[in-house]
């Protein structure tokens, strides 16, 4: 997969993605994730906020989320 995000001035192809960090705000129910891209050459950080949930979330959840998102990004 290639992504192109508006951030950086290049396209990220085939990174390994590694969620580092979940906050929850437990109130609204929602989550924003900082996740790692990392390719032979570069690392690229994001934060992809929009996660919302009903009563609680599991770390499978937030994965499955992040992968949809990431859908939105691909060139």
């Amino acid at each position: 997969m290639t992504y192109k995000f508006e951030q950086f001035n290049t396209e990220i192809t085939n990174p390994q993605v590694e969620v580092i960090s979940v906050s929850d705000n437990i109130q609204a129910k929602t989550c924003s994730v900082e996740i790692l891209l990392t390719t032979d050459t570069a690392k690229f950080g994001l934060n992809l906020s929009g996660f919302t949930y009903s009563d609680s979330w599991e770390d499978a959840d937030i994965i499955a989320w992040v992968d949809t998102e990431l859908i939105k990004y691909e060139v």
